[in-house]
């Protein structure tokens, strides 16, 4: 069993801030691969889909065993609760866990997947190794630029993107979607 969690706030006012690519890029991968839409899950407050036979088609085409796909409805650096409970009920291992997610630390655009990287400045990433007890799981880190100082993280994380920012992105769209496949096929 794998779970693939999008990082980001669910709130409207942070939809399209680069602090959500998280959000935005599981949507994407679902939409794209035609296989079923969120469910919003009251009691545990999150978004789910859950693949039970996934379809042979697309990046799933390798795929035989049951896909959890997660987006926490919390803020960002609360995003450990949601995922622990998840991978407790289903009783799935970290090495099983892929989280997608913003990065700062280079230019918008660059694209990469690994296990057990720094968490960095990432507040929802510290939260998911805190709640799990381990920081050895995979990521999918989606930069998004640097401000020019420090004191300006905050709000530069929840800035929209540009145009040409948006642009960048979606011409990788097809490398992360082959980052997630990859994962899978684990």
């Amino acid at each position: 069993m794998k779970l693939i969690v999008g990082l980001g706030n669910p709130w409207d006012k942070y939809k399209k801030t680069r602090h959500n690519i998280g959000f935005e890029i599981i949507d994407q991968y679902v939409n794209s691969n035609n296989i079923g839409d969120f469910s919003y899950d009251n009691k545990y407050g999150w978004e789910v889909l859950t693949l039970l036979n996934p379809p042979s088609q697309g990046g799933l085409s390798n795929v035989t065993e049951k896909i959890i796909f997660l987006k926490p409805m919390e803020y960002m650096n609360k995003s450990g609760q949601a995922v622990q409970k998840l991978m407790n009920f289903y009783k799935i291992e970290a090495k099983d866990l892929l989280v997608i997610h913003d990065d700062i630390d280079l230019w918008v655009g660059v694209v990469k997947l690994k296990l057990d990287w720094g968490l960095a400045w990432h507040n929802g990433l510290k939260d998911i190794a805190e709640k799990l007890g381990t920081k050895d799981f995979n990521r999918v880190r989606i930069w998004i630029d640097r401000p020019l100082s420090v004191d300006q993280v905050s709000d530069y994380v929840l800035s929209n993107f540009k145009k040409e920012e948006i642009e960048k992105i979606q011409d990788k769209y097809l490398d992360i979607e082959w980052l997630i496949s990859e994962f899978l096929g684990k």
